[in-house]
């Protein structure tokens, strides 16, 4: 036997376990994941020395393509848990040195045994009669205790010499043969007992930017991935092995919420809603033809029982969402189960993600949102005979797409983990029990999930976002300056403050948090920061505060602080408020909720308190007029359209304007109140159009480049026009697992 030494290093408070891979202050442990924990020893063995980026970063991550930002929320992650205490050095353009003094040991716990890996004995073969060797002798060895896969039948005497020759020939191969057994035994079981996708190599499938969903075919010969381009979207089937294409679904204006294959790889199943219309269900040949309409009014993309003969899918109304489940060709619907908007679990809470049914045909699990005290976001199982409904795993701050593993012992999700980054990861949870693990570990966003029916194989799409602050004076619109350069900057909002600054998002070190610059002195200041995500700011008319979407407490609530960034306060507690825009006077803001109607519009004074609700409508993205009077606003008089519409300041009926364009962006006033300014895309391209109130048609205000527009506000003297624009990428990324 043989003991492994463990090092210990100890520096400050803290001691960090390199057996264990622990970090630990004052003897309680400090949680970080393994990739922070490898980064801090890399830089506690190299202390002193400058350990360059591109270093750690091949070191830290061997098999993957990812971004310096992903180094940097590691560093961001142990100087958070080392308490900003300047154990670890920046040196600008070049990498990290851990700076602090360092003790270091070597301890061997008394209890953790190895037993070396021995795979060959040692066998003679004795035509002596006398020279009988037994197996365990053989086997012996002085210095290490060898585990004994021999058995004893091969060491059994015999009474004549004519018996021992042939006896010790089966001996002779006897043992060799029960050492190959038993370490193919071994192999088989230590393959079986790893866990799925905990060594991975990623590889980019697709290098153009614009796939938006993808599937792999059970056997992972083929994959179909959804095309965005020039405001179109296709369906497109690649060949694994030789990389040929073929255009299985031309090219349409509509949205295609994500494809299936069938069970066999011979059809693919996709759901299709155009503007102003229902989803629909069409199954095409994966090798191309005409695609059969199959079921109207479905709301997600279907997921098969393991015999391929029936379907599950979600189906959403005012109030109510169903899992539906129908035969293969569309007919014989059946509710299996509903929820209500004020059910304590309601299905399907991030729109249009799919149910998914267990390998063994009893289950079909599907997201959902809880009145959790904290996170509130999880899954749960519908069984397939009656509805019952049980939890499979603990609550997340968001869930995406879910996909059970095909040998039923867990399932596969994208999830947030924690409410101070947006981005989705990838993680596996397993079933009936244990403890979820991440699979990636990046600042990207990871949005479907598609896996080989052998296990191996997973698909997926990887997505980022990024952007600048521009200023454009409305007297030349299209000669833009450009504001920031952190490519995070105005992604999920923006506001002027009276005297001509600018309230801002960005994304720093996996943190989204609220800035402020002013235009003509580009040096910003932080408002927020370790408090979640904060999000869609506006500043009130006096300038005294500013609103915004924070889930600082677990929730997505709106929250007030001063223009500084002091004295947070939560102004709302309903479920999912979003969306603020302040009253003309400063005293109250107007908001988005959810509850028993669906989206509706509300008033809280700026001090909080009981919210007063304004249309009982299904309605949002509100947006007060300059002179005060009114709110534009989106509306649904039925859950197929979607409207432009205006309402009293203090409440009452919509009064309908136009149809709401696709891709639209929030609704913002012109300063003068004689149109309602969005940002379109039209052809691929990101430009302001202009809605008059009067109904009549919408005129494009800027040309610009082909770049999105994710947020704009104009400010309050009308003068200028600030925005955020970059760029918008998905490819289809391809994970597969190393060790199964």
């Amino acid at each position: 036997m043989s003991k492994q030494n463990k090092r210990i290093f100890e520096f400050g408070p803290f001691i960090i376990d390199t057996f264990n891979r622990q970090l630990r202050r004052e003897g309680e442990v400090v949680p970080l994941k393994a990739k922070a924990v490898d980064t801090l020893l890399m830089l506690i063995e190299s202390r002193g020395d400058v350990v360059e980026k591109d270093d750690l970063m091949k070191a830290l991550w061997p098999d993957s393509f990812v971004e310096e930002a992903n180094l940097t929320q590691n560093i961001y992650t142990l100087r958070k848990a080392l308490g900003e205490t300047g154990y670890i050095e920046t040196i600008p353009r070049r990498g990290y040195r851990f700076v602090a003094a360092v003790s270091e040991k070597d301890d061997a716990p008394p209890d953790v045994i190895v037993i070396k890996e021995r795979t060959t004995a040692r066998v003679s073969y004795e035509e002596d009669d006398d020279g009988q060797e037994d197996a365990a002798s053989i086997l012996s060895n002085e210095r290490q205790k060898l585990i004994d896969v021999t058995p004893r039948a091969a060491s059994l005497q015999l009474t004549t010499a004519q018996q021992k020759k042939p006896a010790r020939r089966w001996v002779w191969i006897a043992i060799p043969i029960a050492v190959v057994l038993a370490i193919a035994a071994l192999g088989w079981w230590w393959i079986s007992s790893k866990s799925p996708f905990e060594n991975v190599k990623l590889s980019r499938f697709t290098t153009t930017g614009k796939a938006l969903k993808a599937a792999i075919s059970p056997d992972g010969k083929y994959v179909a991935y959804v095309l965005g381009e020039s405001g179109q979207q296709s369906v497109s089937l690649r060949q694994m092995a030789t990389g040929k294409e073929l255009q299985i679904v031309p090219p349409e204006r509509t949205d295609i919420y994500g494809v299936t294959f069938s069970r066999d790889g011979n059809y693919v199943f996709y759901v299709s809603q155009a503007q102003n219309h229902v989803g629909v269900l069409f199954r095409v040949p994966s090798l191309g033809g005409a695609p059969d309409k199959l079921i109207e009014d479905v709301d997600s993309p279907v997921t098969l029982s393991p015999d391929g003969q029936q379907m599950a899918f979600i189906r959403f109304s005012p109030g109510l969402a169903s899992i539906v489940i129908a035969n293969i060709n569309g007919a014989g619907e059946r509710i299996l189960t509903s929820t209500h908007t004020a059910d304590a679990v309601r299905i399907g809470p991030n729109g249009v993600l799919p149910p998914t049914w267990s390998p063994d045909g009893t289950m079909i699990a599907c997201p959902v949102s809880t009145n959790s005290t904290q996170w509130n976001q999880g899954i749960y199982g519908y069984a397939v005979k009656d509805g019952s409904a049980h939890p499979i795993s603990d609550n997340w701050p968001a869930l995406g797409r879910i996909e059970w593993a095909p040998d039923g012992k867990g399932l596969f999700a994208t999830i947030i983990e924690g409410f101070s980054s947006p981005e989705q990861q990838i993680w596996f949870i397993p079933y009936p029990k244990g403890s979820p693990r991440r699979i990636t570990n990046d600042l990207t966003d990871y949005r479907d999930l598609s896996i080989t029916a052998d296990g191996r194989t997973l698909i997926t799409i990887q997505s980022e976002k990024k952007a600048n602050i521009w200023l454009a004076s409305t007297a030349d619109l299209d000669h833009p300056t450009q504001l920031t350069a952190t490519s995070y900057d105005g992604l999920n909002g923006l506001s002027w403050t009276p005297d001509g600054k600018l309230v801002y998002t960005s994304q720093i070190a996996g943190e989204q948090n609220l800035w402020i610059a002013d235009p003509q002195k580009p040096e910003p200041k932080q408002l927020t920061s370790h408090a979640g995500f904060s999000e869609q700011p506006v500043v009130s008319p006096d300038g005294r505060y500013i609103v915004f979407l924070s889930n600082r407490n677990d929730h997505e609530h709106l929250w007030r602080i001063d223009v500084d960034g002091k004295h947070a306060l939560e102004l709302t507690h309903g479920t999912a408020d979003s969306q603020p825009t302040f009253t003309l006077d400063g005293q109250a803001v107007i908001f988005r909720s959810l509850n028993t109607n669906g989206s509706n519009l509300f008033r809280v004074s700026i001090d909080g308190g009981e919210p007063v609700r304004l249309t009982d409508k299904v309605s949002f993205d509100p947006n007060i007029s300059p002179d005060g009077k009114t709110i534009a606003c989106a509306y649904r008089p039925e859950p197929t359209k979607t409207k432009i519409a205006i309402i009293p300041a203090a409440g009452g009926d919509p009064k309908f304007i136009s149809d709401m364009p696709a891709c639209y962006g929030r609704l913002r006033w012109m300063a003068d109140g004689s149109g309602l300014a969005y940002a379109a895309r039209q052809q691929s391209i990101g430009n302001i159009w202009v809605q008059p109130i009067d109904g009549g048609a919408a005129k494009q205000l800027t040309h610009w480049n082909p770049n999105p527009i994710f947020s704009f506000a104009w400010s309050r003297d009308g003068k200028w026009l600030a925005y955020a624009s970059g760029s918008m990428t998905s490819d289809v990324i391809q994970i597969s697992d190393t060790r199964r």
